[in-house]
């Protein structure tokens, strides 16, 4: 038995001390708030449960495989697949739908311009074929480096090699394949997913499309809030000791590994990090992804549906006024609304509304005392225009939020993967350090619960690989 210590009980810290308390580790998690998620966490408010960071599923049977190896299967809330991914619309009056169902977004796409169903369907076979030649291998394993992956990649043969190295930007793919302006702009929204933009970001973003189409977009009966409290009690049954409202940090000390609140560090014989790596690393002067302005509110019972996007009138604007370090006043607005697929969320007659708007990180250039009551009287007379009644604020979330709880300068992943060659720039699981170990959002796979308890499985992994050695 060696003793483990994870540093950040989010999603992927929670799943590295799961499998390593599986493994026979004796394993201590310290996480500085007084509960365990991190960013996947819940609120309820007279009866309305919200969740106030990631609010769909994709890749369920990740997931179902994740609390499998925990031994944890009865943990797991039951999950509802939304036939309707999202609406689209824009403030032309044009809409469009994204099904689980082809034909039927096919189908969207016709009545939005005549030629777009057949484009559709293009585009989705070339996004699956960019999933097969670069998101399977980027995801099957833990990035060592680049050679490794592109070992990977060749064993699915040298086309795929030479694909993966001619992918074009997310926006040229959907410029590549659609006519309309406006599924153009549905392409290019699937990398503010990691909070890039589409003009910078390479197509294999496409992957996330193909994905959800793939796989299905879910919710989770009782929210994401729900699964980290799951994964919590499946932790702390598998023998976890908890440190909650512990503040720790890690040092290297003549070749150990010391963890632990300031003054009462103990030796560990490897370190897991749920958090942010790039300070860690000497990379906190990067860009930065997309931060955002999350608001909650409560309404009369609404007609609207599970996702809802409104793009602003000038989308490539806003992306360039955010990557600038601003705050646009023509903005794109997601609304979730849980109550539609689960009544369970709020109750009789009333719903419960996650609005958000992208944001840049923080910086001198945006005044946030300032700039929050102006994107919420926004965010109010956007979802009172979807035709929301009665609508009373819950909860607020600024990137100061985020910033006071752990995210660098408020930025929602922390790296920033622009450039052809950005997902090769993202940091790795395994540290320089021998024994230390990173897992999360910020590092490798990316971000999205699926894949940060990717991450932590793949850290849980890497770590037993240590430990071993050192036995």
């Amino acid at each position: 038995m060696k003793r483990v210590a994870v540093i950040g009980g989010g999603v992927g810290g929670m799943t590295a001390a799961g499998e390593l308390a599986q493994r026979g580790h004796q394993v201590t998690l310290f996480e500085r708030s007084a509960s365990l998620g991190g960013k996947a966490q819940a609120v309820t408010a007279s009866g309305v449960q919200l969740d106030t960071g990631p609010t769909l599923l994709t890749l369920p049977h990740v997931v179902r495989e994740g609390f499998r190896r925990l031994n944890a299967e009865d943990l797991l809330p039951r999950f509802i697949e939304l036939p309707v991914h999202c609406e689209y619309r824009w403030l032309d009056g044009a809409r469009f739908e994204a099904h689980r169902d082809l034909e039927l977004t096919a189908a969207s796409a016709e009545r939005l311009k005549a030629g777009e169903g057949e484009a559709v369907r293009a585009f989705y076979a070339a996004a699956a074929d960019i999933h097969r030649v670069a998101g399977e291998p980027y995801l099957e394993a833990p990035f060592y480096g680049a050679l490794e992956y592109l070992m990977r990649v060749a064993r699915r043969g040298l086309g795929a090699l030479w694909k993966g190295s001619q992918l074009p930007t997310l926006d040229a793919l959907g410029t590549a394949h659609f006519s309309s302006r406006h599924l153009r702009e549905f392409v290019g929204r699937f990398a503010t997913y990691a909070g890039a933009s589409p003009y910078q970001a390479s197509a294999a973003f496409a992957l996330i499309p193909h994905l959800e189409r793939a796989f299905g977009v879910h919710h989770v009966v009782g929210g994401m809030g729900a699964l980290s409290v799951a994964l919590g009690q499946a932790v702390e049954r598998l023998g976890v000791k908890l440190q909650l409202g512990a503040t720790a940090s890690w040092r290297e000390q003549r070749g150990e590994l010391l963890v632990g609140p300031e003054g009462d560090a103990q030796r560990f014989d490897a370190v897991v990090v749920n958090a942010d790596p790039l300070a860690s690393l000497g990379r906190a002067d990067e860009p930065l992804a997309l931060s955002g302005y999350v608001l909650l509110l409560e309404a009369e019972r609404s007609a609207l549906p599970h996702h809802t996007i409104t793009f602003a009138a000038d989308y490539p604007a806003e992306l360039n006024a955010l990557f600038a370090g601003g705050a646009p006043d023509d903005v794109t607005f997601y609304v979730c609304h849980p109550a539609a697929s689960d009544a369970s969320m709020a109750p009789a007659g009333k719903s419960g509304l996650f609005v958000m708007v992208n944001a840049a990180p923080l910086s001198a250039a945006v005044d946030w005392a300032e700039a929050a009551p102006r994107l919420r009287e926004k965010c109010l007379a956007h979802v009172r225009e979807l035709g929301a009644r009665d609508v009373k604020v819950l909860g607020e979330r600024t990137p100061l939020d985020l910033a006071r709880a752990g995210a660098p300068r408020g930025s929602i992943y922390g790296f920033l993967p622009h450039g052809r060659l950005g997902p090769f720039r993202r940091p790795r699981i395994r540290s320089r350090v021998p024994g230390l170990f990173y897992s999360g959002g910020g590092t490798h796979p990316g971000g999205g619960v699926p894949l940060v308890m990717l991450s932590g499985h793949f850290a849980a992994h890497l770590a037993s690989q240590h430990l071993e050695a050192r036995a």
